[in-house]
């Protein structure tokens, strides 16, 4: 093997970028269970009661307890970390960020669903000090159905990590696997099988879409976090980036004190839309962005941060019976989205 062929073999970009028009699917079957359920909307503060109670979850014609809408990102962080370590094992993993997130929803995760998941490798580019990799990820069901999709932009910060972030965190007790997971395959992506999934179910929203016009104002609610808050939250995910509970590690990269998780922060937005619609399932799509600096949620000791989460109807659609959503959170003054959106379906009128 001459040099230039190691250096495309070692090289993170080439790896990347050798990757493009290929998928990658995990080897690990997740299965969801309701104690899982029930820690991730503990730790994203969602109390909406089809998270705790089978009964409830009935009610909206579940035949179990179902999933915060954002609960995927467990899963999907775990496939994005088998990706980081197996395939493109050259970036830091502490590095990575994620920029405009999309979540297209078919139907919430249940208790006792097994999801396989496929991502898909869309595109590669070098922006400013980033590698950008753009992935779809498909999560797919027992019945080999799939339920939903997310599109992300992954960021890679290139350069030294002079800090040595990963190596900065200490004593914090992270739920982590017992041993490594089996690695996956990457295969040719062939066709398009990334294509969003449609609801069929009709939502028991307890809003009235007739009572909407363009311009309504959803009441505010302000939800407080901690920095214990973060430590739940990465142990339920497994997310052990230092940046989220080490002071040392957030002020060596430039940042101000420790910050919140991209992800916890649109799982926050979601439990306070479903909280308003009365039915977390009825919302298909979110898309956040979130990728800039100025938008980080802080946590500065020793006191929780409030976080104020308000709503504004932005469009309507009443053949689907559809609105969107603008999402808005702010803490300390400070935007925690450059943009935020949810897309809700509402029951038609027989």
């Amino acid at each position: 093997m001459n040099k230039s062929a190691i250096d495309a073999a070692t090289d993170p970009a080439d790896q990347a970028r050798a990757l493009r028009d290929h998928r990658y699917r995990s080897a690990t079957t997740h299965e969801i269970g309701r104690e899982k359920i029930r820690e991730f909307a503990r730790a994203i503060k969602n109390f909406h009661p089809a998270h705790w109670n089978e009964e409830a979850a009935a009610e909206l014609g579940f035949n179990g307890l179902i999933a915060p809408p954002t609960f995927a990102s467990i899963i999907l962080l775990g496939v994005h970390r088998e990706i980081l370590d197996t395939l493109v094992n050259g970036y830091d993993s502490h590095r990575i960020l994620h920029a405009d997130h999309v979540l297209d929803l078919g139907r919430p995760l249940v208790t006792g669903d097994r999801i396989s998941c496929d991502v898909y490798f869309e595109s590669f580019r070098h922006f400013a000090d980033y590698d950008v990799l753009a992935v779809k990820s498909v999560l797919t069901d027992q019945h080999g159905v799939v339920i939903q999709t997310g599109s992300t932009a992954l960021l890679a910060r290139t350069g030294t990590d002079s800090a040595g972030l990963a190596h900065r965190v200490g004593g914090i007790a992270m739920r982590c696997p017992d041993a490594p997971p089996t690695p996956g395959v990457v295969i040719p992506a062939e066709g398009n099988a990334t294509v969003a999934p449609v609801s069929s179910r009709i939502p028991c929203t307890t809003v009235d879409f007739e009572s909407l016009s363009i311009g309504t104002q959803l009441p505010a609610r302000v939800v407080h976090l901690s920095r214990n808050d973060l430590v739940d939250y990465a142990g339920v995910t497994g997310d052990a980036d230092p940046v989220l509970f080490g002071e040392q590690s957030a002020t060596s990269t430039g940042l101000p004190t420790v910050v919140a998780p991209d992800m916890l922060k649109l799982g926050l937005a979601a439990g306070y839309l479903g909280g308003w619609l009365g039915d977390p399932a009825a919302a298909t799509r979110f898309r956040a962005q979130f990728a800039h600096y100025t938008h980080y949620l802080h946590i500065p000791p020793p006191q929780a941060s409030a976080i104020e989460f308000r709503g504004r109807i932005t469009s309507l659609d009443p053949y689907r019976r559809k609105a969107t959503v603008a999402l808005d959170a702010r803490s300390h003054g400070r935007r925690l989205f450059g943009y935020a959106a949810a897309e809700v379906l509402f029951p038609k009128v027989d």
